[in-house]
Formats: structure tokens, sequence, C-alpha cells
């Protein structure tokens, strides 16, 4: 069964989280990764490295005329990190960005605007940048920035940056204000955006027992249809969002599968709530969750100046197509999803 929770059903989520709870004896099991302390800077919750996985301190690359930094590497829970993320240089130094090949699609983007790469897949693409005044640059990899892929040139002695802690600011290790904290399978974020169908198995084995999604995080496109896949016989085991945009009961049949069809860009948490506080939690990073969406693009002076012209109505399809393609088809996830029996 699926759908969308009427009023009555707002209940529901705390319910099946009890209900579950009594069953299976409420505990939380599995390894919850601990935090990290090194730093520089004063910010500790809110500087521009707080949630960035590898960040330690800031690397002294000074003397060097040209300075190589990786892009896709390990980091921020899957191939989403820039190495070493932050780099002191002298006045007049090239830094040269080099793709792993790993993560996706990743590019490179100064907050200031000073330079900006295109996005690339493939390995061994580079990009390079020389930097002649003093200062600090902050850039990050726009589609994976929200998930901590962000970096800094310190060009200078002098070059100082807030560069916060380590982990996010409420100390988690995971993606998303440490959601996956305690979930046992949690790994790394994979990236599916290549595909257009993604199958998630439920009731796979992990946080002591067959209580896991797997795999419990991924990284799909706009338009993508996720694919829920009952695999244990179990009654309690359910999908629910966290917002409740979505939830399905499975039947009594091993192999039933729900789906639903993801819009816009967006982070989407789920869990199976009677076995939530075992660690039975999903996460879904839709497109580039740190891009505005159609509305804000409209709620702004020039978006709206756009739209009250009617300009919008006789772009081209091209770039209006372009436009969908950046900010997805809308806000809110498709209706057009169903059980089917497997």
């Amino acid at each position: 069964m699926r759908g969308q929770p009427s009023a009555a059903q707002v209940g529901r989520r705390g319910f099946l989280k009890a209900a579950g709870g009594t069953a299976v004896g409420v505990g939380t099991l599995g390894a919850t990764a601990g935090t990290a302390s090194a730093q520089e800077g004063s910010d500790a919750t809110d500087g521009w490295f707080g949630g960035v996985s590898n960040y330690e301190t800031v690397v002294d690359k000074t003397g060097q005329s040209q300075v190589e930094v990786t892009v896709g590497t390990k980091g921020n829970g899957g191939n989403f990190a820039f190495s070493p993320p932050a780099i002191r240089i002298d006045t007049g130094t090239t830094v040269a960005w080099k793709w792993t090949g790993e993560g996706g699609g990743h590019n490179v983007v100064a907050e200031n605007g000073a330079f900006e790469s295109e996005i690339a897949s493939e390995a061994g693409h580079t990009f390079k940048h020389t930097f002649e005044k003093e200062g600090a640059i902050k850039y990050a990899c726009l589609p994976h920035k929200s998930m901590g892929m962000r970096g800094a040139i310190l060009v200078g002695a002098n070059a100082t940056i807030d560069t916060g802690s380590k982990q996010s600011g409420d100390g988690s290790s995971s993606p998303y204000g440490g959601w996956l904290d305690d979930t046992e399978n949690f790994e790394n974020v994979i990236d599916l955006s290549d595909r257009d169908r993604v199958e998630i198995q439920v009731g796979a084995a992990g946080n002591g027992g067959n209580f896991a999604f797997s795999p419990p995080a991924i990284h799909i496109n706009p338009k993508t249809t996720v694919v829920w896949r009952r695999i244990e016989d179990n009654e309690a085991l359910t999908v629910v969002a966290e917002d409740e945009s979505f939830w399905t009961d499975f039947g009594e049949e091993t192999g039933e599968t729900f789906e639903w069809t993801f819009t816009g860009n967006r982070v989407v948490k789920y869990s199976c709530p009677a076995y939530e506080e075992l660690g039975m939690k999903g996460l879904i990073v839709v497109g580039n969750p740190d891009l505005p969406t159609i509305s804000e693009v409209v709620s702004t002076p020039w978006g709206s100046a756009l739209a009250g012209s009617g300009l919008m109505a006789v772009l081209s399809p091209v770039a209006l197509g372009a436009f969908l393609k950046i900010h997805g088809t809308g806000d809110t996830d498709s209706t057009e999803a169903s059980d089917r029996q497997g």
C-alpha cells in the first residue's frame, strides 16, 4: 500500500516505532563513530570545515610553484572530498585540481567567483588556477557541497579562515545531521546518479539482525525511481519518510516491492519505525540539494520580474529544458508510486 498520510495518520510513525520497540526490546546496536577534535580556527560549529570529515589541519605547501589537490577522494560518506581540503601557498602558485574519477560528477567553484571549473567525472581531468593575491579563498564542489565537499586555499602567511570542527556541528560523523550514525551497515553514500531506476533491499543483514536497508545511503538524479524490495519475512518491515511524505506497509509475501519517483533537489531521510532505534534508517540525496528550487528562483526580485514579464513562457525549449534539468521538475516527489508483488 502506498500513500501520503492524512491528519489522522500523523501519529502512525510514533505508533509503529513504539510497537517495534516493544517487540524487539529497544536498544542501539552497531558502531557509532566518534567525533574528532582536530581543527584550526575559533569557530567550532559554524566554520567552513564544519562537517568536512577529512579535514584535520591546513597543509603547508609554501615554497612550491605548483600544488596538486585531488578531487573525488575518500571522505564525507563516499568519494566526496578534496585532498588535502585546506592548503597554504605563496602568491603566484598554481593549484592543479585532478579528478580521481570516483564519486560521480564534481566541479571546483570559488565562493567569491574567482574561478569555476566544469563538472567532470573522468579520471585524470585537471583544472588549474594561479593565485596572484594574498587572502583566503573558499571553494566547493556544488553537487556535493552539502555533503561536506569543501576546500580552502590560504594565500600568504597571514591568510586565515574560520575552519570549524572536523565533524558536523552536532558531533556526528555521517552525512546530514548524523542521521546514519547508528546505522551499522552504512559506509558510503553510493553514487547511482547514472541510473533511472534503483533497488533497495528491505530486511537486509545489519543492526543486530535482518534490520537494515541495503544500500542505506544513495545519491540519485531527479526523476529516478527507487524500488524498495522486502527480502525478509517480517510483518513489521515498513518504509516511512521522516517527513511522512510517503510510507508503505508490506503485505505477507517476501519479494513484495514499493516504489517512489523522486523529483526536485532535496535530501530524503527515511526509516523502518519499528526498528529505527536499532539503526534501520536510510538516506537519499536527490540531485543537488544546494541549488534553489524554481519557486525560490521566482521569489527573487529578478525571478519575479522574469515570471511577470512572461519571458519564462517564451524561453526556447532548449533553454527551458536546461533550466528544468538543473532544478528538477518540482519541489515534491512524484505520486506515481505503487506496490508490486515480486
